[in-house]
């Protein structure tokens, strides 16, 4: 047994995703010091080192300072990446893709207008690629309806082969109906295991120590979704308002990277939303997740 320690990037890193690339780990987050998208590497998913912005140059239509929640995939060996950025003309946000040919990037953005841009219901932000068993490629994302008053929906939808465009019509999967979600969900990721389909998704606002990662399951993308009635992953005494995570593999292992706020340090730049994560567990339909620790000695260094 090797000790490691969260949170593994003790610095402002929000809405991480990590992927595992040839040379070891990137680690990729919201706008920052490093960035439009902070990047990180790593060789064993404790130690990691800053990297170049991997979306240095926004197309004309946007502009810097509210680049959010960056997620990437490879397709047929170029990668994507969905991005949450300011719409045209707009205070309202948006979903982009940008393209690289190397997961650090750089990535490009050829677009001429957003990917997904839901005006009338208070914008759009926080898409996360899924690939299904049969290879087809979907899009979540979330009607950022709390920044207008109105309900905040994750939707989903089918990509083209390429991953650069939607196909058919949004799905829409859950919404804020628990009381512990307060006013909205967001920050959605599809994780499927045994012919279940797992929706990890953030829960209240991200500057508050209530918020949370809740989880829905169903047995088919089209649902019906099932949630789960209290959240997966809370905050305690050395983590406050776990939250907008994703997932990715280790072996036979699942982690859940995610970001969260030292207690009595809700709402401040210094250090901000630090990087953590902690392992899942599945059990059919069921999951479990690690609550944040600070030392983690229960199961082998992440490798």
């Amino acid at each position: 047994m090797q000790r490691w320690t969260n949170p593994v990037y003790p610095h402002n890193f929000p809405d991480p995703q990590i992927v595992r690339t040839e040379d070891g780990w990137l680690a990729i987050a919201t706008n920052g010091p490093g960035g439009n998208v902070q990047a990180l590497t790593s060789q064993d998913l404790v130690s990691w080192q800053p990297a170049p912005d991997a979306l240095p140059t926004l197309p004309s239509w946007t502009r810097p300072g509210r680049v959010w929640a960056p997620e990437i995939i490879e397709v047929d060996g170029r990668w994507v990446m969905y991005y949450t950025t300011p719409g045209p003309d707009s205070r309202l946000q948006c979903v982009s893709t940008a393209t690289a040919d190397r997961p650090e990037g750089p990535y490009t953005d050829v677009r001429s207008g957003p990917l997904v841009f839901e005006s009338a219901v208070g914008g759009s932000i926080d898409a996360s690629p899924f690939r299904d068993q049969d290879g087809s490629l979907w899009l979540l994302w979330k009607n950022d309806g709390n920044a207008v008053g109105v309900d905040t929906w994750i939707s989903l939808q089918q990509l083209s082969a390429d991953g650069t465009e939607l196909v058919g019509q949004p799905r829409r999967v859950v919404k804020q109906d628990r009381e512990w979600e307060g006013t909205l969900v967001e920050g959605p990721c599809l994780w499927r295991v045994d012919g279940s389909y797992h929706l990890f998704y953030s829960g209240n606002g991200f500057a508050s120590p209530d918020y949370a990662v809740g989880h829905a399951v169903a047995d088919s993308l089209t649902g019906p979704w099932t949630k789960d009635p209290e959240p997966l992953l809370v905050g305690n005494d050395v983590a406050a308002g776990p939250g907008h995570c994703s997932l990715f593999a280790d072996g036979d292992r699942v982690w859940m990277v995610y970001h969260a706020w030292m207690p009595g340090a809700v709402g401040t730049r210094d250090p901000g939303r630090t990087m953590w994560l902690s392992q899942v567990h599945f059990d059919g339909a069921a999951v479990r997740v690690d609550e944040p620790r600070l030392e983690n000695t229960l199961v082998p260094a992440p490798r």
